[in-house]
């Protein structure tokens, strides 16, 4: 007893193992690094966007010709006179080389602000959306093991069914040889027991596909059916809401970023360089430096565009709030069927396991009253579906509440890996 225990423990935990190792193996699926790819892409594009707010510095270098001597910097009037008093040379010349540069920096761009507002809520309503995709690849992949496992349940009747006619069967050749059965029954019961090896075929077809599909999300060879435990769902609110509030938080700071364009812009700007020429009267090289900074303003007083862009983010708002109150509605629905689903397949699991432990009893008689020949061939197989099939839509209700149950939780935005086990 102590060794049977052990070995059911092993068996559990085996099971256990293997679909916490199908969760684990969908979490490395090249679709859920394509969802991590764009969330890091999304937080490039908010760095992108800081970036902004810090100084911009660019250094240059240029040699120019010009048609004309021209100024490599400005001159004041009594610079002018001093370097003609004392015949230098001036600072004009027609090749100037310049080395310097450029620094730029924002202090009052409100838009900028918003969009990186804006952006955060995108690339929290991305993360959610990863967590979403996730969860309804999991649920996938237990409607797929609940199939599968139906499947192998079907095959199992129908093997069973196989051998309880091949049992009548040879019981029924002895009273064919003797003449006292007629040989008509017989061949109905070989005929029934073709049609049971037509099906067992078409199952392992379907298992076949089913398989294929399990592989197709987590790159694992399933070669036998995966027994799982289910657990308690936690109703929660609405995680396929989340994304969508988040993008409606977005779409509100892009109204107000739109609307802030409204505003004038500060930016502080320098520049600096040192420049290289001959005099142009004299031929004298020139060394000289310059730089200037300053703080500039830019207002946009009139632009039909943006009349256009505000209109467009408002748009934006309420479709996002529209499709928040149709996703509520369509969710609160689902939830409804699911649960009422659920609690009608829970007492058909019940009458069918009791209806399959009848029919059992009823098969033992029937076989007893065939082979005695007080049944006709075709009363005594009916006998053999109604089992059969009792076994097979038993399987087919446990598969279909694993179903429900998976939707409910992905739903809910339950850990899957909780529930099924």
């Amino acid at each position: 007893m102590k060794k049977l225990l052990i070995l059911s423990t092993a068996l559990i935990a085996l099971n256990a193992g293997e679909i916490t190792n199908l969760f684990e193996a969908i979490k490395k699926a090249p679709e859920s690094k394509i969802d991590s790819v764009a969330v890091k892409q999304m937080k490039t594009q908010k760095k992108e966007i800081i970036g902004s707010l810090f100084p911009k510095l660019n250094v240059f270098a240029n040699t120019e010709h010009f048609s004309s001597p021209t100024s490599i910097k400005p001159m004041p009037p009594t610079v002018s006179q001093k370097i003609g008093a004392e015949k230098g040379g001036y600072w004009f010349s027609q090749n100037i080389t310049k080395v310097g540069f450029l620094a730029s920096m924002p202090l009052f761009v409100k838009e900028i602000y918003d969009n990186k507002d804006k952006i955060s809520h995108l690339i929290t309503a991305k993360e959610y959306q990863k967590k979403l995709n996730l969860l309804k690849r999991e649920a996938l992949l237990v409607t797929y093991l609940s199939k599968l496992n139906y499947l192998f349940s079907l095959k199992n009747a129908l093997i069973q069914k196989e051998n309880s006619i091949n049992t009548t069967l040879k019981a029924i050749e002895v009273g064919v040889n003797a003449g006292s059965i007629p040989k008509f029954k017989l061949l109905r019961l070989k005929d029934a027991l073709n049609q049971i090896k037509i099906k067992i075929t078409d199952t392992y077809s379907a298992i076949d596909t089913t398989k294929a599909a399990i592989y197709q999300l987590t790159k694992i060879k399933i070669t036998q059916p995966i027994k799982f435990e289910t657990y308690n769902i936690k109703p929660k609110n609405f995680l396929a809401l989340k994304p969508l509030e988040e993008v409606k938080k977005a779409n509100e700071y892009a109204l107000k970023a739109a609307k802030d364009k409204n505003y004038p812009s500060f930016m502080l700007k320098a520049q600096g360089y040192r420049a290289f020429a001959k005099a142009y009267n004299n031929d004298n090289h020139l060394a000289q430096n310059f730089a200037s900074i300053g703080i500039y303003m830019n207002w946009n007083i009139f632009d039909k565009t943006k009349d256009a862009n505000i209109e467009n983010a408002q748009i934006q708002d309420i479709k996002s709030n529209l499709e928040i109150q149709k996703t509520l509605k369509d969710l609160n629905a689902q939830v409804m069927k699911i649960n009422s689903s659920l609690k009608e397949i829970k007492k058909a699991i019940n009458l069918t396991e009791n209806s399959i432990t009848l029919k059992e009893e009823l098969l033992k008689d029937a076989k007893t009253a065939f082979e005695e020949n007080s049944m006709t061939v075709d009363e005594y197989l009916t006998y053999e579906d109604n089992l059969a099939d009792a076994k097979a839509s038993l399987a087919n209700l446990i598969a279909t509440k694993n179903t429900l149950l998976a939707n409910l939780a992905f739903i809910y935005g339950n850990n899957l890996e909780r529930i099924f086990k």
